[in-house]
């Protein structure tokens, strides 16, 4: 089961950044925030308590974060389309997104 191997967000972040491939086929920004929207909207639609579901990560406060720090032209894109946008590619959107998460969750003012 997905909550005993990997008990947070943090703890299932760092398996996916190791073996991408193993969690999305390929090392791509948009496999990864399809793989975090479907975590979430599998929660939501079979109605798992808050107190259950899988946390450790303000994806809320990441998204404002990463708005304030990288989006001045304020583009109508979340933190995976940003980051795809400013690298150019997948691949190094995927890079980039990890790199703003280490940042957040370091408490790097980024």
């Amino acid at each position: 089961m997905l909550r005993d191997r990997y008990p947070d967000i943090p703890t299932l972040l760092a398996a996916i950044r190791t073996r991408p491939g193993m969690f999305l086929g390929h090392q791509t920004i948009r496999g990864l925030h399809l793989l975090l929207s479907g975590i979430h909207f599998a929660e939501d639609f079979h109605g798992v308590p808050e107190a259950d579901r899988i946390g450790g990560f303000d994806a809320a406060g990441f998204e404002l974060w990463v708005e304030s720090r990288h989006n001045p032209r304020r583009l109508s894109l979340n933190s995976f389309g940003l980051a795809a946008q400013l690298a150019g590619s997948e691949v190094a959107g995927f890079d980039l997104w990890f790199g703003w998460y280490d940042a957040f969750m370091g408490g790097s003012s980024g």
